[in-house]
């Protein structure tokens, strides 16, 4: 599959020509863009996202954020595990990104990382 690249949600250009993305970083991409919306604020499609209601909460469940996170990239249908989920926490900045290893649907593993989720 072929899209639009993407940088933190922006479009990107190179010598005023929107760029493009396919294969493995298509999706990657496509899984970071499930990943960093809130579930429920797509309006086409309040299905697609991460429920964060888990990850930020006052007491950090680690246990509950992995379970919402492999719960959000199972939307993407060429996923076809989630082998790991790291956090990656900060709080002095109080921030959370995570990185996550994941198998494809042709049993390839693909890994995205640095995934901010607060």
């Amino acid at each position: 599959m072929k899209t639009l690249k993407l940088k933190d949600g922006d479009l990107c250009f190179e010598n005023g020509e929107l760029q493009m993305v396919e294969g493995d970083a298509e999706l990657a991409q496509s899984v970071e863009m499930i990943l960093r919306t809130s579930l429920g604020e797509f309006e086409l499609d309040e299905h697609i996202g991460l429920d964060r209601s888990n990850i930020l909460r006052k007491q950090f469940d680690q246990e509950e954020a992995q379970y919402d996170i492999i719960n959000a990239i199972s939307q993407e249908e060429r996923i076809a595990s989630v082998e790991s989920v790291n956090f990656l926490m900060d709080k002095e900045s109080r921030s959370l990104a995570v990185h996550v290893k994941m198998t494809k649907d042709d049993e390839e593993t693909i890994e995205i990382g640095g995934v901010d989720l607060a």
